[in-house]
């Protein structure tokens, strides 16, 4: 038992040392023993290890203006790649960068209902390893988010396109030798919003598009409930006795307020066939009065949904992402004036500063933070810097 102790104390140790030069670079062994209140013996046998293991290296001294100019130290970010996956509905959207989230790579791959997903993930996966053949490690880990419901890395129920093989995740891991995570895509975009906005502890990302899902955080931990159905936003009630929706309730939230319900309404109004985001987002700039009508009804029905979220949730931050908060400016200032009129919880409500990428930056630090055995990635270079 004292052996298993001392082993746990030591990976604990390793852990907290490997995760502060990580997020905090550059910094001496001592700077390190005072902010971690460790030992100076325990900081050098610990950093020791990690130059052998290409971790960290030495950079250089400090300016001091007195005394001997202590060593620093920094990780070595491009020592291993980390490669996620977006499956949307009619496309896939791949992200590589390093285990910073730095020096970043989006790829877009067509995605067609009829395509069996696992061949192409393989087909996309055997593509993108020879470009990262130059790093010590490698692609560490892979993450694939699906817009559905997952649990413990099986596929359980996709509504947007055929329920790929349950296990892919699985399969994968198997024939690539690397730990493949196959999660719900709101699930890894709080993630991703939440290496930005680190200071909060209890946040929620909402995504709406075609749907309204939802990711939670709390005590910056993720949040998925016993079957992995937390967070379905979009099939809480708004209408008890309103539109039936293919999960089998009628007067769903993502009946009224999806993006796709609005625009099937706008269309309606307008006796048009379809609309695109597009040509809606250019209506509403026009002043054209149906345009301005459907976002007067995404603001009070959002408002409604995020006013529950709120006091269920007692959160510190929510974080929207959609076409009409992200490009139509006074949106969020107009949910949180509605909101200031019907509830005092103090909750910041801000848009998504990734928009679509924040699940691919979710992957990205969940393959990063597993391969390290660290808590918690940070990220502080705003991710169209890291873009190439």
């Amino acid at each position: 038992m004292a052996i298993a102790n001392q082993e746990m104390i030591r990976d604990n140790n390793r852990r907290q040392v490997l995760e502060y030069i990580v997020n905090n670079p550059p910094v001496s062994r001592a700077a390190l023993a005072k902010e971690l209140h460790l030992t100076k013996a325990t900081i050098s046998n610990i950093v020791q290890d990690l130059m052998e293991q290409n971790l960290v290296a030495e950079i250089g001294s400090a300016q001091t203006a007195l005394g001997r100019k202590p060593i620093l130290l920094e990780f070595q970010k491009k020592c291993g790649y980390a490669f996620s996956i977006d499956v949307h509905p009619r496309q896939i959207i791949t992200l590589i960068s390093d285990l910073k989230g730095e020096d970043c790579h989006l790829k877009e791959y067509p995605f067609q209902e009829e395509d069996c997903l696992l061949e192409l993930l393989r087909s996309i996966i055997k593509e993108t390893l020879p470009r990262c053949q130059n790093a010590p490690y490698g692609i560490v880990g892979i993450s694939i988010g699906i817009y559905g419901v997952v649990r413990e890395n099986e596929i359980i129920f996709t509504p947007y396109y055929p329920l790929p093989q349950p296990h892919l995740g699985k399969i994968l891991a198997e024939e690539f030798g690397i730990p493949v995570t196959v999660e719900n895509e709101s699930n890894l975009s709080v993630l991703g919003e939440s290496a930005f906005h680190y200071n909060y502890r209890n946040m929620i990302h909402l995504n709406i598009h075609d749907g309204v899902g939802m990711g939670i955080l709390i005590d910056e931990q993720l949040y998925k409930g016993r079957d992995g159905y937390a967070g379905e936003f979009g099939h809480t009630i708004l209408f008890p006795d309103g539109k039936p929706c293919p999960c089998g309730n009628n007067g769903c939230f993502e009946l009224y307020a999806s993006e796709r319900a609005i625009l099937k309404e706008y269309a309606a109004r307008t006796q048009q066939d379809t609309v695109t985001i597009d040509s809606f987002l250019r209506a509403y700039q026009e002043q054209k009065p149906e345009a301005l009508e459907m976002m007067d009804l995404f603001v009070k029905y959002m408002s409604i949904g995020i006013n529950n979220i709120i006091n269920t949730f007692n959160i510190d931050l929510i974080v929207l992402n959609s076409s009409f908060s992200n490009y139509i400016p006074d949106i969020n200032q107009r949910i949180v004036a509605y909101l200031a009129r019907h509830q005092n919880r103090d909750c910041r409500i801000i848009p998504s500063r990734l928009q679509d990428t924040s699940g691919l930056m979710g992957g990205i630090r969940l393959s990063a933070e597993g391969s390290l055995d660290i808590k918690h990635l940070k990220i502080r270079v705003p991710f169209s810097d890291n873009l190439r």
